[in-house]
């Protein structure tokens, strides 16, 4: 069975929800995926109060066929381009029904874009998407629309995929997902480390101070992390690849997002745990930063997948 062979898309009704819909198609016409779109009608009551639950339930009524409709027509959308597509409405919490959704259905990707109307501007890239990734089996797909008054790119076009990696197991869980996209849409993996000119102390209770990593001991590292991408290379290139690597230098998060800047229509996959300082960055500050300020998709796999 092939990792992407279902794949859930919540969607709000609004085009920057739909931002990531290009990316979806990519995907599921590689991977000859099948693709859920899903849409959850949030009604902020308390159900246990009879009165606030006849409203919800009045409240859902009307607008599910609204939202089934839209549905409908994005569905209508992607099967023109040859898309196995399927179209479901429920009602409850947004990130405890994706969640929920995708368990039941035992889909093998999330794919949803950074910013929507009212309930997704919410919970994705907050509390939402963390709780999604602490909870779900499941990768990610998160793209940031480039342009909030549009949906995004017509096409999805992705050439090459970009792999932060850190030296641990941990992180390079994210390896096997990135070379089942190679393989299905032809991608030229890009296998990245990054390391630090700085290094922070905390002297307590003083602030935090920094000083510039000696160069001697740059080289070392810049040695050591390129016999190590080397080994990992080959690797992929022996089970049929087009691989390549680079050793960058500065602060992970940044460094990464100009990376990705500068390799367009490329794929950011990378892991929420790695080693020491990755375990703290990644669903953190670097992640964070990948998702919203290269503009490129990026496909977070939690630990347990």
């Amino acid at each position: 069975m092939m990792m992407f062979d279902k794949i859930l898309v919540p969607l709000d009704g609004s085009p920057l929800a739909q931002a990531i819909l290009p990316y979806v198609m990519a995907v599921a016409k590689g991977a000859h995926s099948h693709v859920i779109l899903f849409h959850v009608v949030e009604t902020d009551l308390d159900h246990e109060v009879p009165e606030q639950k006849t409203y919800a339930d009045e409240t859902t009524e009307r607008i599910r066929p609204l939202a089934e409709n839209y549905l409908a027509g994005v569905a209508d959308q992607l099967r023109k381009a040859g898309i196995d597509v399927e179209t479901k409405v429920v009602r409850g919490r947004a990130a405890a029904q994706i969640v929920e959704q995708a368990e039941q259905e035992k889909v093998g990707l999330i794919a949803m874009s950074t910013h929507g109307r009212s309930g997704l501007a919410r919970w994705v890239m907050g509390s939402g998407v963390n709780k999604i990734l602490r909870a779900c089996d499941q990768p990610v797909l998160l793209v940031r629309p480039r342009d909030e008054g549009a949906s995004g790119k017509a096409e999805g076009r992705l050439s090459k995929v970009i792999v932060p990696l850190d030296g641990s197991k941990a992180a390079e869980a994210a390896i096997p997902f990135a070379e089942e996209l190679s393989k299905a849409l032809g991608l030229e993996a890009i296998l990245v480390q990054v390391i630090g000119v700085e290094t922070t102390v905390q002297f307590a209770p003083m602030a935090p101070d920094s000083w510039p990593v000696p160069g001697d001991i740059l080289k070392r590292l810049d040695v050591v992390a390129s016999g190590y991408l080397t080994g990992l290379a080959k690797q992929l290139k022996d089970r049929g690849l087009t691989v390549q690597w680079e050793v960058l230098r500065g602060a992970p998060g940044p460094r990464i997002v100009e990376f990705a800047k500068e390799t367009p229509d490329s794929l950011v996959v990378m892991t929420t745990h790695g080693r020491s300082g990755f375990r703290r960055w990644v669903m953190g500050s670097v992640t964070d930063a990948v998702v919203r300020q290269t503009g490129e998709p990026v496909l977070v796999v939690p630990h347990r997948a």
